[in-house]
């Protein structure tokens, strides 16, 4: 029968050194295999990793869905405060036809994209080129949210909420949803990317917003600065504070990027109204009319414009 000692000194510390140096040998060279072995991922810090998704095989259609849930707080108008869970179920392959687009839209041209090859100066350029590319997202995304606004309405219905709840509750929605940005030549993420993707950026989630809420019958315009690389919506809605004028039409800064924002509040570090541009990205029509230049800080034009309004 073997025989142990009680001692805590064993291995190495009793055998001889010749012993020793040879297990101390093979287990580097072994150590050595081991990292020869593995392929080490290269690594591109020229993009931003997309988290992934959860997929599940649909067991009707056998199709791939995406399961896509969402938690958050709302306060209603009767002053109820309540915790809310959405689950959307969406299809692979639409969220894929989605993120495509966005990558087919940015290697398009100016001449693909309808526009002037040269403009006066880069804020006109800034301002008409995005308007262009917003116009675009909005009405490709248009038909691909039927699925979540089904969703919506069944809340709707069970919480018999009123018009000022229901548009609340889908801003507070946007809202809670993660801030980060999309990266790619657009920085920009589709309706479909946002959901699937649980986060996205200021004119991401912008943009999402703008299609719910036009569904809802809801007059929205898209609000972007090309001074403070932000993006912000514009919604025709009763409220008070801060609001641009598009065709007549008062339409009220709403902030997407964080919670607890209200309609017509304005954030103090990109409170000047006069470095915003507003387009009703909805219409067949773009609003391409020159800002005035005058109130325009003339070192701004010597900048380079960056690929996306959305904050640095």
């Amino acid at each position: 029968m073997p025989q142990y000692s009680s001692s805590k000194k064993s291995g190495c510390y009793k055998k001889t050194f010749f012993g020793c140096a040879a297990l101390f040998l093979i287990f580097f060279v072994i150590i050595i295999l081991i990292i020869i072995s593995i392929k080490l991922p290269e690594v591109d810090f020229s993009k931003t990793e997309k988290r992934e998704y959860n997929i599940e095989v649909d067991s009707l259609t056998n199709e791939n869905v995406i399961n896509a849930s969402f938690s958050w707080r709302f306060v209603d108008n009767s002053l109820r405060r309540r915790k809310f869970d959405l689950n959307l179920r969406l299809l692979e392959r639409e969220v894929k036809v989605a993120m495509d687009y966005i990558e087919a839209l940015a290697e398009m041209s100016y001449r693909d994209l309808g526009l002037q090859s040269r403009y006066p100066d880069p804020i006109t350029e800034a301002r008409i080129v995005w308007a262009e590319v917003y116009r675009r997202v909005f009405n490709n995304s248009l038909p691909q949210l039927k699925n979540v606004m089904q969703g919506f309405n069944k809340i709707f219905k069970e919480e018999k909420f009123g018009a000022k709840d229901k548009v609340y509750f889908v801003v507070t929605f946007v809202q809670n949803i993660p801030y980060e940005r999309p990266g790619g030549v657009l920085d920009l993420f589709p309706p479909l990317g946002t959901l699937a993707y649980r986060y996205g950026d200021c004119d991401s989630k912008a943009i999402l917003l703008y299609v719910i809420l036009e569904k809802m019958s809801v007059d929205c315009a898209m609000l972007w600065s090309y001074k403070y690389k932000h993006a912000m919506l514009g919604v025709k809605f009763s409220g008070r504070g801060e609001f641009l004028t598009a065709n007549g039409k008062k339409y009220y800064f709403l902030e997407t990027t964080y919670p607890r924002w209200s309609i017509g509040e304005l954030p103090p570090e990109f409170n000047n109204t006069r470095f915003w541009f507003i387009d009703e990205i909805d219409s067949n029509e773009l609003q391409q009319e020159l800002i005035d230049q005058n109130e325009i800080d003339k070192n701004e034009t010597r900048r380079k414009v960056k690929p996306s309004p959305s904050i640095p």
